[in-house]
């Protein structure tokens, strides 16, 4: 087995992923109607994930071995070193590894090359949708500001939604939709009231909100007519406790007899018991897969920078990645501090302060720091201000863009040397429907041997 064999191997991986990341933008940019197509799609956007992952594994396990490394030794290589480790970095593979690694990426080689084989009148039939209007965006500020990940089961409630009523139906019918929190499910249902296919098939649609997680103010109903044929659309968040009988089942399906005809139901909730309210098989969200989570990280992270040209800051972004337990908030904060200080050190940085701070998680509390605040208990997050100080949170709130939201940022906590005690700060504000800001309850510690010292806090930007 020869070294370069794996080389030219990713090589020809490159190349047939820039081919067929090109088909896949063209396709987003019309809009497509045709259910098969879209399922082409689909599966086209799925191996895109899993083929850029696979090369960025192996292009930047090297780097990482040898950064691990470094670490152990104690001796930080200098710029020439480092380059020319780069530059023979197969080098650092074993026979095992490089045996191993041809298959894969020729296996994945073989997928790809069959679905572009397949893809020949896919693009022919392109032609014939016409062009979605849409500013020219570099391509991580259109991924800040559009749902990612979920253009599949917007498909597949559409359909729901268009689809006739069958002749002598008795009952409403309902589309069930859970999730766990966080996932995206009232992301999903907002960016239906968008879509005009909807909008023009149904007169009103209607959000209501039961869910105790809900945001204050949400829980009032919300009306937008859009066309006249009469039709209603009624959007239900349910509290995530809720347990049905069958007398409450009966008096849901009644609501038809005060509804127009062809109006229609979607369900929303992260208990599984409202699965038998639906007329059709439930939509499950899953947060994404690793390989669709990396590429809308690394997007967001280099944000109009080519990945490819810094090599060793992709290597610990994909380190970073490892540890977010595919989480958007964490992927948007995260991003934040990357793309405002580009240096090698501070990326390190970063990777150190969340690996210390997801090992402090494990030993006090027994589990990562984002389980833990998904199941609303206490957990740690990381500060770059001082290694002793820590950041807790407490609990996690829900905004609707029409309430007051905090005045301090997270990263303004976790990077302030002056923080201290109680306070409520603000992780994020959505740039997609709906809308929602983000908070945290978090609590300063501080040792004691701090309060009296007074250092010029350094700011993330410097270090």
């Amino acid at each position: 087995m020869q070294q370069k064999d794996l080389k030219v191997y990713l090589l020809q991986l490159r190349h047939v992923l820039l081919r067929i990341q090109a088909t896949m933008e063209e396709a987003e940019g019309r809009h497509i109607t045709n259910k098969a197509m879209l399922r082409q799609l689909q599966m086209l956007r799925e191996m895109m994930y899993k083929g850029c992952y696979l090369l960025d594994t192996f292009t930047y396990q090297v780097l990482q071995q040898q950064r691990d490394n470094d670490q152990v030794s104690g001796h930080p290589l200098s710029i020439f070193c480092r380059a020319k480790r780069l530059c023979f970095s197969t080098r650092g593979m074993n026979l095992a590894f490089q045996v191993a690694g041809v298959k894969e990426v020729q296996k994945m080689l073989e997928s790809l090359q069959s679905i572009i084989v397949d893809m020949t009148e896919f693009i022919v039939f392109l032609k014939f949708y016409p062009p979605i209007n849409r500013e020219p965006y570099n391509k991580y500020l259109f991924l800040e500001n559009c749902m990612f990940g979920r253009q599949a089961e917007m498909e597949k409630i559409i359909s729901f939604l268009l689809q006739p009523e069958p002749p002598g139906a008795e009952s409403l019918q309902v589309l069930p939709i859970i999730g766990p929190a966080r996932v995206g499910k009232s992301t999903l249902v907002e960016h239906l009231c968008y879509d005009e296919r909807v909008r023009n098939h149904f007169s009103t649609i209607i959000l209501c909100s039961g869910a105790s997680t809900a945001p204050e103010g949400s829980g009032a109903v919300k009306k937008r007519t859009h066309s006249s044929h009469g039709r209603s659309l009624i959007i239900m968040e349910l509290a995530d406790d809720l347990v049905l009988d069958e007398r409450q089942c009966k008096n849901f399906y009644t609501l038809r007899n005060h509804m127009p005809p062809g109006s229609k139901i979607i369900v929303t909730s992260r208990s599984e018991n409202i699965i038998r309210l639906g007329t059709t098989g439930a939509i499950k969200l899953d947060f994404l897969s690793r390989e669709a989570y990396w590429y809308f990280f690394k997007v967001m992270a280099f944000g109009s920078t080519n990945p490819a040209d810094h090599p060793e800051l992709a290597s610990i972004a994909m380190e970073i990645v490892a540890g977010l337990e595919r989480c958007f908030l964490s992927a948007h904060v995260i991003c934040g501090f990357l793309r405002a200080n580009r240096q090698r050190r501070f990326w390190n940085k970063i990777l150190e302060c969340q690996r210390n701070n997801i090992d402090r998680n494990i030993r006090i509390f027994g589990e990562h720091p984002l389980a833990l605040i998904r199941k609303k208990q206490t957990a740690y997050v990381w500060s770059l201000s001082n290694i002793s100080m820590r950041v807790k949170v407490l609990y996690c709130r829900t905004h609707s863009d029409l309430n007051d939201v905090p005045k301090i940022f997270l990263h303004e906590a976790q990077t302030s040397a002056k923080a201290r005690g109680k306070l409520e700060a603000l992780v994020l504000k959505s740039r997609i429907p709906p809308y929602y800001s983000y908070s945290m309850m978090c609590e300063i510690e501080v040792p004691q041997d701090m309060m009296t010292k007074k250092k010029r806090p350094r700011s993330y930007l410097e270090i």
